[in-house]
């Protein structure tokens, strides 16, 4: 197996650990939203990825050595980004269609492809042109559909991945140089404090939770919801990071957007949230585009070469 089939098949591992961690995080913020504010189920999300990357992090020496060594300032920028595309997107998955929201996703490949290009001078290949502009296509064609201009609300989780793909980008560069669990330690003690600030001084994305009473028979079913959230956020967070080793941003992003059939059917089963003719197409269009987007390549030119 030669060198590109091997970073390859190392990627498409810990993008599937992401992809189901994903979906468990989306079950779990999905159902602690009936009992929870936004910003309180994005401080337990951060509070268990802190609590499980320090643990790794005061076992390793060499963790303990970049910690001491470490400039914040990048790190700082990113998870501050990064907290408020979190916000966006969980008050996305407690209140819109998981296909709506795993579809409209497309947009991810498409700012790292424009970031890449703006920032860089890095132009993708002819595959990669094909994929992103099905992926375009695709988006344009869902939000018109769903009507974004009646409903503005629709764009808060297109905000959400551009400020994410963001994030993912600047990971990419840290991953090259630091642990995965230094990075999402370092990120949850930027963010866990701005949660509980905003708490206690009454801020909250998306307002009070429909009712904050549980009855007895609910407990158990709460804290299971608490610590899949504590652990596979954790868990989405290192995978993705893993995942930045072994393959391109664009394909990072590009991959990320297959999670439209799995959240789509997790809706159906779990949710009952019939899917939408009027989503199908684009739907297509869009695991189509991404699936290309994502397959191996050379990698991308640039404008000064």
């Amino acid at each position: 197996m030669d060198w590109l089939k091997r970073r390859f098949l190392a990627f498409s591992v810990w993008m599937l650990a992401y992809f189901l961690a994903y979906i468990a995080v989306a079950i779990a913020i999905r159902y602690l939203s009936h009992s929870f504010r936004i910003v309180e189920i994005a401080a337990i999300r951060s509070a268990g990825s802190l609590i499980l990357a320090g643990f790794f992090v005061f076992r390793s020496k060499p963790a303990l050595h970049q910690l001491a060594g470490m400039q914040f300032g990048y790190h700082i920028q990113r998870s501050l980004i990064h907290l408020i595309g979190s916000l966006a997107l969980i008050w996305s998955l407690a209140n819109l269609p998981l296909g709506f929201i795993a579809t409209i996703e497309f947009s991810g490949p498409l700012f790292a492809a424009l970031l890449g290009l703006v920032v860089a001078g890095l132009i993708p290949g002819p595959v990669a042109c094909l994929g992103l502009s099905l992926i375009a296509v695709g988006s344009a064609y869902l939000l018109f559909s769903q009507g974004v201009w009646h409903d503005p609300r629709l764009l808060i989780p297109v905000g959400a991945v551009a400020l994410l793909t963001v994030t993912n980008l600047m990971l990419v560069r840290l991953a090259e140089s630091k642990s995965v669990v230094l990075i999402v330690f370092v990120m949850h003690a930027v963010q866990l404090p701005v949660y509980l600030c905003a708490l206690f001084i009454g801020l909250d994305a998306g307002g009070a939770a429909q009712s904050r009473d549980l009855h007895i028979e609910d407990v158990l079913g709460v804290s299971l919801a608490v610590a899949v959230l504590m652990l596979a956020g954790f868990v989405t967070q290192t995978a993705l990071a893993n995942a930045s080793r072994h393959g391109s941003a664009l394909q990072l992003c590009a991959a990320d957007t297959l999670r439209v059939p799995f959240l789509t059917l997790i809706g159906y089963v779990v949710f009952k949230e019939m899917l939408s003719e009027s989503i199908v197409l684009p739907g297509l269009l869009v695991v189509a585009g991404a699936i290309i987007t994502s397959l191996p390549q050379p990698r991308v030119q640039s404008q000064t070469s």
